[in-house]
């Protein structure tokens, strides 16, 4: 066996032991079931798409003997053909000139946008399909029952009721968001210890996809104005495509603060200022929303 194999075979077997851990081992490590990604983005990003697919389809398989089909198939949906998309957009380049030219991060951003549009989707099929009309209560106790037999969840009921009608968007959300922190924390390992494949993509010059802020103007309008489906529609998509404008709105508060003389003090003040309160996290999204025209204003001055 090569060793390429071997570090394959124990990336897929790593990816499901943190997917199934709080099942297997105990509800503890539900936090550890967040960086079930992890190991397939470093395969991934540090030795190539075709050592991707090995480990994921091991991953899919050990969740599929463990846990059985619903969580396989939802393991193979989200947790192996996310990684396979956004590490296949990642991966591509061109030659220019003698340079490599690896693939911006406003076209990964873009490709985030509509992957988790797609989960999106599916994440309102799976609403509508169990709820059928029934109130916030007893919704979420089926959903649970489904998705947590074993009862792990049962202190988050409050919440989920409260939630209840985001619950769709929030679950592509939170899918987006650990897409992006596993998929970083990988590049950042593989550049540290010199395996990564390809340069690191940054927050800076990041632009939003072509009319995603019409896009966005439309599902709010849905969101505030729309009646049963369409609404919830509205509510769901406009979570979605908020976030692209946050990270974009990250990008140039960074450049921003990077031009100064106290970039790293200023960094970790705004950081804490985000986890600490909760209206800054909409300043962000503005500024991203409102990117072309300050462009345009720090232009003219």
């Amino acid at each position: 066996m090569s060793p390429n194999w071997v570090i394959i075979f124990l990336g897929g077997l790593l990816s499901a032991t943190l997917s199934f851990s709080p099942a297997l081992f105990h509800p503890a490590f539900i936090l550890f079931s967040y960086l079930a990604t992890l190991p397939l983005f470093l395969i991934g990003l540090g030795l190539g798409l075709y050592s991707l697919y090995g480990a994921a389809l091991i991953a899919s398989i050990l969740v599929f003997v463990v846990e059985g089909a619903l969580a396989g198939s939802e393991f193979f949906v989200l947790s192996a053909l996310g990684p396979i998309f956004l590490v296949n957009r990642a991966l591509l380049n061109r030659k220019q000139k003698g340079k490599v030219i690896w693939y911006p991060s406003t076209y990964l951003l873009r490709d985030l946008t509509l992957a988790s549009a797609v989960v999106t989707v599916i994440a309102l099929g799976v609403y509508l399909y169990f709820s059928q009309g029934e109130d916030a209560q007893i919704f979420v106790n089926n959903f649970l029952k489904v998705f947590d037999p074993e009862g792990h969840l049962t202190d988050a009921k409050p919440i989920l009721y409260m939630l209840f009608p985001f619950l769709p968007g929030f679950f592509a959300f939170s899918w987006s968001v650990m897409m992006i922190i596993n998929g970083t924390l990988a590049q950042g390992l593989l550049v540290r210890f010199h395996h990564n494949l390809r340069t690191s993509p940054t927050l800076s010059n990041l632009c939003a996809p072509d009319k995603l802020l019409l896009v966005l103007g439309l599902t709010l309008l849905l969101s505030l104005f729309g009646v049963g489906t369409l609404g919830l529609i509205g509510r769901n998509f406009t979570l979605i495509f908020l976030f692209p404008f946050f990270l974009i709105g990250l990008g140039m508060i960074h450049n921003w603060l990077h031009k100064t003389s106290f970039a790293t003090l200023g960094l970790t003040v705004f950081y804490l200022c985000l986890l600490i309160l909760f209206w800054p996290i909409f300043i962000v999204i503005l500024i991203g929303a409102l990117k072309p025209w300050i462009e345009k204003i720090n232009l003219v001055s």
